[in-house]
């Protein structure tokens, strides 16, 4: 299938839902590239590129990414039960501040660097469904117990993945990859153990790229490596969806700030 202009995209994308979700009121959006389903806006860039890079599950695609719509839009139990019910699949979020997922239900953030917020999310198996503000206010805990819970999972989560570590010619470690695509990939970069595990292998401070939420890129601050993977990740940043940031980071033992 030849790719789809981002006009014939949305013609697909119209006739697909109407024949499976006849009941569904849809509409162009107001904002560029996007829909009203049943009345909120729901942007169509993460659904593209998606399906852009397997043309031939489209339909499939389409049909689940609108399941997952109706459902978080139905106030789920997931998202509206107390935090002791929830506590244990919530987990921490790095997002871009123009995500519009952030913008869809007024959902709980905090700021982590100039460009790029902290969110916070109940992992749903087949997805990871965004905390109101309504739901957290409810629960009445303060925002630092929140995101130490988040982390805690995180940290939970990731002990027993498995990271892929790329050597230079010198049998050097240069680069390590985490990509367990369970949609915390990029988050990992809150990890606080993070600069003490990696330091040994590649120095300190060392940089870090999360194009995408699917990726996290760990690599020596020397500048053949980092010209070489700057590229690479502005190269993602701009094909895969769930996009994060194309700009590098450094990782220091006091935190994470701009490479640049």
């Amino acid at each position: 299938m030849a790719e789809l202009t981002r006009e014939q995209f949305v013609e697909k994308v119209l006739e697909y839902v109407r024949s499976k979700f006849p009941l569904v009121k849809l509409a162009r959006g107001g904002q560029a590239f996007s829909l009203k389903v049943n009345g909120h806006v729901a942007s169509l860039e993460n659904l593209y590129r998606i399906a852009i890079l397997n043309p031939e599950e489209m339909r499939h695609h389409v049909e689940r990414w609108m399941v997952e719509l109706l459902r978080a839009a139905e106030g789920r139990p997931d998202t509206g039960g107390t935090f002791e019910e929830l506590k244990d699949r919530i987990f921490p979020l790095v997002l871009s501040s123009t995500d519009s997922d952030l913008h869809a239900g007024s959902t709980v953030t905090q700021p982590l660097l100039e460009g790029l917020m902290i969110g916070y999310g109940v992992d749903d198996d087949r997805t990871i469904l965004h905390i109101p503000r309504p739901v957290f206010d409810s629960w009445k805990i303060p925002l630092e117990q929140l995101h130490e819970t988040a982390i805690e999972n995180l940290v939970k989560k990731s002990e027993a993945i498995a990271a892929h570590a790329a050597e230079d010619e010198e049998g050097n470690v240069n680069l390590i990859l985490f990509q367990t695509m369970d949609g915390y990939d990029a988050s990992r970069i809150l990890l606080p153990t993070l600069h003490e595990r990696l330091r040994q292998h590649l120095g300190s401070p060392f940089v870090a790229g999360i194009p995408n939420r699917d990726i996290l890129l760990c690599f020596r601050d020397d500048p053949a490596t980092v010209d070489r993977l700057r590229s690479q990740i502005k190269a993602d940043f701009r094909a895969m969806p769930h996009q994060v940031t194309d700009r590098l980071l450094l990782i220091t033992p006091d935190g994470i700030a701009p490479h640049d």
